[in-house]
């Protein structure tokens, strides 16, 4: 067979495949969907979760609760390495017990591009997206302990 006659097969046979076995669970089952809420599903919704404005100042208000939500979200890349309590993993120190002062140089040396150990490479890029404020507020957070 030419290769234009196995191009159409193996086209035919995906075609086929996904007709046959994909196509008819991809039909709509009347699962719950919020996309069309409206009418009394909508002011049911606001009944118990508010308005769109009512949500959003809650989630304000807790975050200004928190002196570190502005790094939360930072510090869950950090944790991919340094762990969720700062215990080090593998080859990644442990940050626990560290104060503010050497967190921050740590991390203005790497963000420096300067040589720390022989894992300082890893930390360049990781560094380089910090602004002064978050890596003072990192700092901040590991003296801290890493509060919840």
């Amino acid at each position: 067979m030419n290769p234009f006659g196995l191009a159409m097969t193996g086209a035919g046979t995906i075609i086929g495949f996904f007709y046959l076995v994909i196509y008819p669970d991809l039909e709509y089952t009347g699962g719950s969907s919020n996309t069309n809420c409206t009418g009394e599903c909508y002011a049911e919704y606001v009944r118990q979760f508010g308005t769109p404005a009512e949500m959003e100042r809650r989630k304000q208000a807790l975050a200004a609760g928190d002196q570190f939500s502005s790094i939360r979200s930072l510090w869950a890349g950090c944790a991919a390495c340094h762990g969720n309590e700062g215990q080090g993993m593998a080859v990644f120190p442990a940050l626990v017990g560290k104060d503010k002062d050497y967190i921050v140089d740590r991390l203005n040396t790497y963000k420096n591009r300067g040589e720390v150990g022989s894992m300082s490479s890893t930390m360049w890029g990781q560094a380089a997206m910090l602004s002064d404020a978050e890596i003072d507020t990192i700092g901040e957070f590991v003296q801290a302990g890493f509060p919840k």
